[in-house]
């Protein structure tokens, strides 16, 4: 994880706050090397596109994120995914994502040097992990 890592998550987590996903996807796809914030950078990336209209795009890395973020952040990942299925035909895989993820909105918030990533769900009510 290094400096230029964590400016480019935190530029994306700004980007997304400013209703500007496709400036943020581009922000976290030049990130070469994550480390231990590859979960939440595929979790910013996903919703990132998702935002941005492109959902067929945003499941591989929602997916990717449901795999490898803590048990808790995983419904977060889930309940994102399942409007991204449900948008391309798959009510299958968007029931499924709901069952795991819930109804229910998040806001993980992490703590960086030099600064704070809030990620927060699309939808409604929050629950904060």
């Amino acid at each position: 994880m290094t400096p230029r890592t964590i400016r480019r998550l935190l530029a994306a987590d700004g980007y997304l706050h400013l209703e500007l996903p496709q400036l943020a996807a581009n922000e976290l796809e030049k990130i070469e090397n994550a480390g231990p914030l590859e979960g939440p950078r595929r979790l910013l990336l996903g919703l990132a596109l998702k935002r941005a209209g492109d959902p067929e795009q945003a499941i591989e890395h929602l997916e990717t994120a449901a795999r490898v973020m803590p048990t808790p952040v995983r419904s977060f990942a889930w309940s994102e995914l399942a409007a991204c299925y449900r948008s391309m035909g798959s009510n299958e895989l968007a029931n499924l994502a709901e069952s795991l993820g819930g109804q229910k909105t998040y806001e993980l918030r992490i703590a960086l040097p030099f600064g704070e990533i809030t990620i927060e769900s699309t939808m409604v009510t929050t629950e904060v992990v």
